[in-house]
């Protein structure tokens, strides 16, 4: 039997992710998830504008959206010594509603292509799940856990258990992409170890998961998105009746065991007599930040938790994830294919790895504003000090660089041009098609982002259309790249996108751009789709 091009491995948000970005290439792929239903646990809450411009690429933005949190509805942070003591400050962010107005407004490349969404795991799954099992080519098999693999020249070897039977198969497919989440056994199979570091400050914490429509007790403050008291943080889930309060442990074993009755618990914590209907779930968990020492080996790649482990403050975790999948998605695709060559894959952990590293240094970053602000109260600083200092270091959900301005800098699949890097900053997004990086989004004269133009194959965007595309065309066809050329005769988007002829990959990064042909276009197409030559330095 002819092995599978992929398995994938976890049915998370990141494995359906990847499977449907397959499967948007046109590569089958077999889904293995060890449970049944979707997760229970609200995990992330929100999906950030790069993820949500990545879903709309795969059509699942619209239905994303309805399942998430009104477009009416801001995402106040409210930073307070508690329910039971006052306010110190608000953090004002926008609405969905808002957030388009402002990107039809400005149109000036700053702005993503869609606003970021308010949303629980537990309301994603289900879309995600539910577009997995309607497309012919993602076979998706639940009850199925991932014991082991073995790996050779041709491909890979996976033993799977029956979780109800406990019965054994293997599983014969060319690639396997394993989502399967912070103690991954993909992980484990292949030998990759992990490093990274603890909180001290936070040694342990305590979910609780509940229902409530106490509003009256629960906004006593004002409305918000996320409240923050330092001992613990309160995160409105649908903005009805859902909630759930993570307290903050400061002594190793805190909450070992944990509460006979947590919804007391919470409420002893909270210091308040907010009216609990149920308590949904409770969880305990352990703060800390882990990366793996790398993201592939052989035909194996890692995504998602599997790869990175972040505290919650930026919402990078299943962030970075959504952009890994859709990463080795592309690139696996390629090879089944048949027009990707080996850098592919090495290319996978060289692009990926530095940005979930980044990304989790600043979520540290983001949680040493909580640890300070909480330590000035109780050094005695006064509300307004603390207040002050809180707006000076704001930056939590709303680090544009960060999520759309990351860009592979040592990519041996990108061309490099000659000019100088473009500025970077994690709080803001600079407006560039400097290779190897997200090109901007402008609304067209239609109305349409261009970034719907760039469809699941590589697309020569050209703003010139009188022929000098021809020649990087005419080498993409003869080395079997598929290259979709799209002539653009819009002022605004031209001089954002900063060159007549930008040719952008099917994961919406930059590959190439120039003014003129490129004088070796074979050596270009050879770069991009991973067969170059080996050779020494930064690639050009």
């Amino acid at each position: 039997m002819d092995p599978v091009p992929v398995l994938v491995v976890g049915a998370g948000p990141v494995g359906m992710v990847a499977a449907l970005a397959l499967a948007r290439h046109g590569v089958a792929c077999i889904l293995v998830e060890e449970g049944f239903e979707t997760t229970d646990h609200p995990k992330l809450d929100f999906v950030s504008s790069r993820s949500m411009e990545l879903f709309r690429r795969l059509g699942l933005a619209d239905d994303v959206r309805s399942a998430g949190v009104g477009l009416e509805h801001p995402s106040d942070v409210i930073w307070s010594t508690g329910l039971a003591g006052e306010p110190i400050t608000v953090w004002k962010l926008p609405s969905v509603a808002e957030e388009r107005r402002r990107i039809a407004e400005r149109n000036d490349g700053t702005q993503p292509a869609e606003p970021g969404q308010r949303l629980s795991q537990i309301d994603l799954e289900p879309v995600l799940r539910a577009h997995c099992r309607r497309h012919p080519l993602i076979d998706l098999r639940c009850g199925w856990h991932f014991d082991s693999l073995t790996q050779d020249d041709d491909g890979v070897t996976s033993r799977l258990v029956n979780v109800l039977t406990d019965s054994q198969v293997s599983l014969r497919s060319r690639y396997v992409i394993g989502c399967d989440g912070a103690s991954s056994q993909v992980r484990k199979s292949v030998g990759i170890g992990l490093k990274g570091f603890d909180v001290p400050e936070l040694p342990h914490a305590l979910m609780v998961h509940f229902k409530s429509r106490d509003l009256d007790t629960l906004h006593r403050h004002g409305r918000f998105w996320h409240y923050f008291a330092f001992r613990y943080v309160i995160i409105a889930q649908d903005e009805v009746d859902t909630w759930t309060v993570h307290v903050n442990g400061t002594q190793p074993g805190e909450f070992d065991p944990p509460p006979a009755d947590p919804a007391a618990f919470a409420l002893s914590t909270m210091q308040t007599q907010l009216k609990i209907d149920k308590v949904l779930l409770t969880s305990r968990w352990r703060p800390g930040f882990l990366i793996a020492d790398h993201y592939r080996a052989g035909r194996v790649l890692i995504a998602g938790d599997s790869a990175h482990q972040m505290f919650p403050t930026g919402g990078y975790g299943m962030n970075s994830g959504i952009a890994d999948a859709v990463d080795a998605a592309w690139k696996i695709a390629a090879l089944v294919k048949g027009f990707g060559g080996p850098d592919l894959l090495e290319s996978y952990e060289a692009e990926r790895r530095p940005v979930g590293l980044r990304n989790m240094h600043t979520s540290h970053r983001h949680l040493g504003v909580h640890l300070k602000a909480g330590g000035l109260l109780r050094e005695g600083a006064s509300p307004g000090a603390v207040a002050s200092f809180i707006e000076a270091e704001r930056g939590e959900n709303e680090y544009s660089g960060i999520e759309l301005g990351y860009r592979y800098n040592d990519s041996r699949i990108v061309c490099f041009d000659d000019s100088p890097e473009p500025p970077w900053s994690p709080q803001q997004y600079t407006p560039t098609t400097w290779p190897g990086g997200r090109p901007p989004s402008v609304l067209l004269d239609d109305g349409r982002p261009i970034h719907d133009l760039l469809g699941p194959r590589f697309t020569l965007i050209d703003f010139a259309g009188d022929g000098r595309a021809d020649a990087l065309l005419a080498a993409a066809t003869a080395q079997g790249l598929p290259v979709s050329h799209t002539v653009v005769t819009d002022a605004v988007a031209r001089h954002l996108w900063e060159r007549d002829l930008v040719l952008v990959r099917p994961d919406q990064h930059v590959a190439w751009r120039g003014n003129r042909p490129p004088s070796t276009p074979a050596a270009v197409v050879q770069r991009i789709r991973g067969a170059s030559p080996r050779q020494e330095g930064k690639p050009k």
